[in-house]
């Protein structure tokens, strides 16, 4: 059971304890953890034009992206803090901007009711010609993206559309080896809103498929298409052949509790001794931490699933930062272990994350008190085929 010393450096911890876990060396992104981190970023949002510069790749100084989704995907800030502070922005852009919020949201409710069963869901798609695939090794467009995203721990929504189409539709790699490389190494990196985000590609919602060709580029990155050797023979000139969409039901509960947990705090004849934060929920406005601020905290890095996703040492140094800051406002203890050995013996109190791992966990170790977890949107009781018709059947909670 080993408890990792947050006294250390990052790259001390890194080498000492994650060396033989990670898909690379040491490596920082450019995002830092840490809540003081996530409230400067929020602070500092401007989306103004966001509506036309959203979708902008290169430069990287004409982006309209918020940088804040690292800070979401680890609950540093809340969707719905996110959505009310940008309330006074002209309303294109908030808009726009809101929308990318509620994407967000509907990606957690799809994942909270399919769980590990997103990896194939909605429809399915057949390959009309397996052997029409592009040698990618000198296209500038793909290597660019693809070292921003290893060196960086990032990618813009246009270049994450781009990058699993042309893996999806123009390459012999599995799909799923493709996603999980990009989850590897993306600090905000999530199964709910990066999986669904290579569906959508696909056309598992839409029955249309999103192509990548170099129109995009052209039109995005013009500098990228200047600098390339392929220039005056792209091998992706046109769009991808057109594939067939074929409909797949799969089987699902609809049952609120579990799929979203708690809908009030839930407790039990004894008191909690301590508080459990895991990476769904590491803000200081986590209910379980807000709500028992006397309490000691614990943080379990799963020693066999990291074993197994060999996460880049950029979302670990992320994650780092982000305890390190809790440990100077209360007590906190790190681990590298297997959940259930740590938890066994504890008196504990958590908030409810709508993801497979906890659900596991908590099913054989109940929580002494368990809370809500924070939401955007209310809990569904319907399973959503499409963003329109999740956002057609609900309302924001505000």
């Amino acid at each position: 059971m080993p408890e990792i010393n947050l006294n250390l450096t990052n790259k001390e911890i890194i080498n000492k304890y994650f060396n033989e876990i990670t898909c690379d060396e040491y490596q920082e992104s450019i995002f830092k953890g840490g809540q003081s981190n996530a409230d400067q970023a929020l602070n500092n949002l401007d989306i103004h034009g966001y509506s036309k510069k959203r979708n902008n790749v290169y430069p990287t100084e004409k982006r309209g992206s918020s940088y804040l989704s690292p800070y979401i995907r680890h609950g540093l800030l809340s969707l719905k803090e996110v959505w009310n502070h940008v309330e006074n922005f002209e309303y294109s852009d908030k808009n726009k901007f809101r929308d990318e919020l509620l994407w967000q949201e509907f990606s957690r409710h799809l994942y909270a009711i399919i769980g590990k069963k997103n990896r194939e869901f909605l429809n399915f798609y057949v390959k009309n010609d397996p052997n029409d695939i592009v040698n990618s090794e000198k296209m500038n467009c793909i290597s660019t993206i693809d070292n921003e995203l290893v060196s960086t721990g990032y990618m813009v929504n246009q270049t994450r559309m781009w990058y699993s189409s042309h893996q999806m539709f123009r390459t012999n790699n599995n799909w799923l080896e493709s996603e999980n490389y990009m989850f590897q190494h993306l600090v905000d990196g999530s199964r709910f809103a990066n999986r669904l985000g290579w569906h959508w590609v696909t056309g598992s919602q839409t029955g249309k498929i999103y192509g990548f060709s170099k129109f995009q580029v052209k039109k995005r990155a013009p500098n990228i298409c200047n600098k390339c050797e392929l220039i005056n023979k792209c091998p992706i000139e046109d769009w991808p052949k057109v594939l067939n969409i074929k409909n797949k039901e799969i089987q699902i509960d609809l049952n609120l509790e579990e799929n979203f947990g708690p809908q009030s705090t839930k407790t039990s004849n004894e008191m909690p001794e301590y508080v459990w934060i895991n990476g769904e929920s590491l803000g200081d406005d986590d209910p379980a931490m807000s709500q028992l601020p006397d309490l000691p905290v614990f943080f379990i890095f799963d020693l066999n699933l990291l074993d197994s996703l060999k996460l880049s040492t950029k979302r670990i140094i992320f994650l780092l930062d982000t305890l390190k800051e809790i440990s100077e406002k209360r007590e906190i203890k790190v681990y590298l272990d297997i959940p259930e050995n740590i938890l066994v013996d504890k008196k504990f109190a958590s908030t409810f994350a709508p993801v497979p791992k906890y659900k596991k966990i908590t099913k054989i170790i109940k929580p002494t008190m368990e809370f809500p977890a924070k939401r955007l949107v209310k809990p569904i009781n319907f399973y959503p085929r499409s963003f329109s018709s999740w956002r057609n059947k609900t309302k924001v909670s505000l």
